[in-house]
């Protein structure tokens, strides 16, 4: 007879915590996704457009680009419920496992793409069918992250555990941005040919890395607890999350909507409005970028301190309201094309972005029992995230496109921020919630 268990039906005793090797792990994860993440980013803003949209005229090709890096966001709700239905029935470290191994492949075969004029219509085909591969897996990378470390963390110190992938994705932005710091003076004339691709083909050597790390950790011990004491279900996780905690998931959503918006539109729509728009130097962009992301590096880990010491909601609220403050002082600054400005802004948006960021995985951890858990979180993050990660940079496309200038966009992001402060408001507190409840 052959043996049906799961690998937590074949765990005699709870595993004992693994904190710090979990956080590494995260870390680890959320680098590779944020560094796929900002590579493809770049590349929408830099070269997808000529290279697999080139029959369309320069602004339609842009708009295609980017329509291309939605297309991944659309992916990523399913990911979420997909690899979320495992991720709480068999089990976070197997489910893992599999993410980053299915988003590390799709990364490194874009990088392999032939181009428009070596394949014609077949090439951005291919690159959307890639890029849907990537947002899936990486629709249950993230949740699954930061459910298996705030669950391996004790509750006086989630909130910081719980921004090592906060953490990572800062760190995974910041060297995909110098992937492509390093490669544009490298490849030359190149670039466009050869050049580009090097950053994609890298992903290689950091999956290999977070595969060796997530085979070394134990299964959380509040998932194997949990699993252990409930017996057999047969209620979906997906649709007992809808079902019990619907309103939850929309406001937890809605909290990291407008921060989200904000930070994909500085990675892409700037990016290459700068460029197209203002003439400004396309390296330069990319090197303000890195500036932003060193100080968003040194932002999370004290927001997470800040949070375990002042509340979740309080801190995030903080970091929403200067982000939309921000906003109006990021429209003259870019506008003004001055290298002093355009850095300043780059790193007044990271630095506000970080304290919106680094509470974000113990407050989406805390809002659902152990049973929905990984379903809940990722699904909260990844309707965020398609919200304004996916339709952010296209719709402020579409609007520089229509003449609407860039006021309008920055209008989109003040008031999906603002939606952003009003649903704080309707959040309970969770900062003393205990993860091993279950439904």
């Amino acid at each position: 007879m052959s043996d049906t268990s799961t690998p937590l039906d074949r765990l005699s005793s709870p595993p004992v915590a693994q904190p710090k090797r979990v956080w590494a792990s995260s870390f680890i994860g959320a680098s590779i996704e944020f560094y796929d993440f900002s590579i493809y980013a770049t590349a929408s803003a830099l070269v997808f457009a000529p290279l697999f949209f080139s029959p369309a005229q320069a602004s339609i090709g842009v708009v295609l680009s980017f329509a291309t890096l939605a297309a991944g966001y659309f992916a990523r709700p399913l990911g979420a419920a997909v690899f979320g239905h495992f991720g709480d029935r068999i089990g976070r470290k197997t489910t893992l496992i599999t993410t980053v191994l299915l988003m590390g492949v799709a990364t490194v075969l874009i990088g392999a793409l032939p181009t428009y004029d070596q394949v014609g219509a077949l090439a951005p085909v291919l690159l959307v069918t890639l890029r849907i591969v990537q947002g899936f897996s990486v629709g249950g990378e993230w949740g699954g992250a930061v459910v298996m470390t705030t669950e391996h963390s004790s509750t006086e110190r989630r909130s910081f555990m719980g921004s090592a992938t906060a953490m990572g994705s800062a760190f995974g932005v910041l060297l995909g941005f110098l992937a492509f710091a390093a490669v544009v003076p490298l490849s030359g004339d190149g670039f466009m040919t050869w050049g580009w691709r090097l950053p994609f083909l890298a992903t290689v050597v950091l999956f290999g890395l977070a595969i060796y790390m997530r085979l070394r950790i134990t299964e959380s011990p509040v998932m194997v607890e949990a699993h252990q004491n409930r017996g057999s279900t047969t209620t979906l996780p997906i649709k007992a999350l809808f079902s019990g905690y619907g309103k939850p998931v929309l406001l937890a959503a809605g909290v990291f909507t407008g921060p989200f918006m904000i930070h994909s539109c500085m990675g892409t729509f700037f990016i290459s409005y700068g460029v197209t728009e203002l003439g400004l130097d396309r390296q330069f962009l990319l090197n303000a970028s890195v500036m932003g992301m060193l100080a968003a590096l040194i932002g999370i880990p004290i927001g997470g301190l800040l949070a375990d010491r002042f509340g979740r909601r309080r801190v995030l609220a903080v970091g929403v309201m200067l982000a939309t403050a921000n906003l109006f002082l990021l429209w003259p600054l870019f506008l003004s094309g001055q290298p002093a400005g355009i850095i300043v802004a780059y790193v007044l948006v990271f630095t506000f972005h970080s304290l919106c960021l680094a509470p974000i995985g113990a407050l989406y951890s805390e809002l659902f029992p152990t049973e929905v858990r990984y379903t809940g979180v990722s699904m909260c993050y990844q309707i965020a995230s398609l919200v304004g990660g996916g339709l952010g940079p296209l719709a402020a496309s579409l609007l520089v496109a229509n003449g609407l200038g860039i006021g309008a966009v920055v209008a989109m992001l003040a008031t999906f921020c603002v939606l952003a402060g009003l649903c704080i408001m309707r959040l309970p507190r969770t900062d003393d919630i205990d993860l091993r409840r279950v439904a």
